[in-house]
């Protein structure tokens, strides 16, 4: 293990009373430095506040810390379901070891030192202990946020022992990119605010918006302002008809054995439509597949795991699955029968959760976990959650070189953004050349 995270190992591996291994940790009180090591980054303390420390763990390690982790995210300042061991360590057991995130933790020994409680946690990719200039916060394709979970009280120190860790033992590293981060929330402001705090420099990327649901108000009213009278009154037309097919029905599944039977058919249902043809449903790829078995298992053994279906006859034709984490729920994904198209099943699946969803006073907010301008969920639920990347440096000292990474990364990120469009574009000529040649070989199949 030494041999795989060479960077992390500053002392002798030991274990801890708990019976894991860390593969760093560190104490707040300072260690020795050497002459040629930049002075670590100031830290707030308290004279009766007790000691912390900073252990990054692989998620196999870390998966021993998922009781203390749970109750972290139960009282931290501000929740990711995404972040939770049930999707995270789900998420890294069944990543390519390649892209395999590592867990930093931040403890606070309790009174009388027997035990310890967690005040921060946070994904990063680091393959091989290996941060570069850039240390980025892990945020999977599967995951709509990268909020790290932070203590309500302690998030502050919690943030700054991480920096602290970065600044002391990772001499290439410039600063940290927290990625998809609610803007306007409180994590993102409290970034900001010990950056301003500690001379710290800020600079934000992929700045966006997309659509949330919040708790009360009137979806009718919303929906009189956002769609036009036209398409919604096709809308109801479509959901009559669809009645008039079978017997129409909501379901829930909420207990674990249900969830499971749930998943199982939103997997076959996601497979057989536009995401099963382009090789992106879940179902196409098996450790895909498996993770979002064992996540959901997961989550609906603490009640976090909501599969809803909208059925014909017992069959369903369109299926959500939620994910929760205190009051605020994620849309994390949607299946709707392609061969129910003349009756728009996803909108009306859409429109029917939507209601439902409102009527749930024990959510505050649900998150669409959309792209942004989505043609259809943007019109349905019109509030938005200004979203951005936030990369802070961890020293004062490492300005410039924060500065020079800091214009790279933007760089990289617009030559993406080329290569993306570039490849949208040639998507969309070759479709357009395919079905021109159709056409044009009908006459000669004729």
């Amino acid at each position: 293990m030494a041999a795989f995270f060479p960077l992390l190992f500053q002392r002798p591996l030991a274990r801890a009373p708990g019976g894991w291994v860390s593969l760093y940790e560190e104490s707040l009180r300072p260690a020795p430095r050497a002459a040629n090591v930049a002075a670590p980054v100031a830290f707030r303390t308290y004279a009766n506040e007790r000691p912390l420390r900073v252990e990054v763990l692989a998620w196999d390690e870390a998966r021993h810390r998922a009781s203390d982790w749970s109750d972290l995210a139960a009282r931290c300042l501000e929740p990711n379901v995404f972040l939770e061991p049930a999707f995270a360590l789900a998420g890294a057991q069944h990543s390519p070891s390649a892209r395999r995130p590592v867990f930093m933790f931040v403890s606070e020994a309790t009174r009388g030192g027997a035990a310890e409680r967690l005040i921060g946690v946070c994904a990063l990719n680091g393959a091989r202990g290996k941060f570069g200039a850039i240390a980025r916060g892990s945020c999977s394709k599967l995951a709509a946020l990268g909020t790290p979970l932070l203590d309500r009280v302690r998030g502050a120190e919690a943030l700054e022992m991480m920096l602290g860790w970065f600044a002391r033992h990772c001499p290439s590293t410039t600063g940290v990119l927290f990625p998809s981060l609610p803007a306007s929330g409180p994590t993102a402001r409290l970034i900001r605010a010990r950056a301003l705090a500690l001379d710290l420099d800020v600079r934000a990327y992929n700045a966006h918006s997309r659509a949330i649901l919040p708790s009360g108000g009137d979806c009718n009213a919303n929906w009189e302002r956002t769609i036009a009278p036209k398409r919604m009154k096709e809308l109801r037309r479509q959901h009559r008809r669809l009645a008039e097919t079978g017997a129409l029905k909501w379901v829930s599944a909420r207990e674990p054995d249900d969830i499971r039977a749930a998943f199982e058919q939103f997997l076959a249902l996601e497979a057989r439509g536009w995401k099963g043809e382009r090789r992106t449903a879940l179902l196409c790829d098996p450790a895909l597949a498996t993770f979002g078995r064992a996540m959901t298992r997961m989550l609906a053994r603490g009640g976090q795991c909501r599969i809803d279906s909208l059925e014909i006859d017992g069959r369903p034709i369109a299926m959500g699955i939620t994910i929760i984490s205190g009051k605020s729920a994620a849309l994390w994904k949607i299946a709707y029968d392609e061969t129910y198209a003349a009756y728009s099943p996803g909108v009306q699946f859409t429109l029917e959760f939507t209601r439902r969803q409102l009527a749930d006073t024990a959510i505050a907010y649900t998150d669409s976990c959309a792209i942004p301008d989505h043609p259809m969920i943007d019109k349905i639920w019109p509030e938005r959650m200004p979203v951005v990347d936030l990369f802070i440096s961890i020293a004062p000292d490492r300005a410039k070189a924060f500065h020079t990474a800091g214009e790279r990364e933007a760089l990289r990120r617009r030559a993406f953004a080329c290569v993306k469009t570039a490849w949208h574009v040639a998507q969309r000529v070759g479709s357009g050349a395919k079905a021109s040649l159709a056409k044009t070989s009908a006459p000669i199949a004729r």
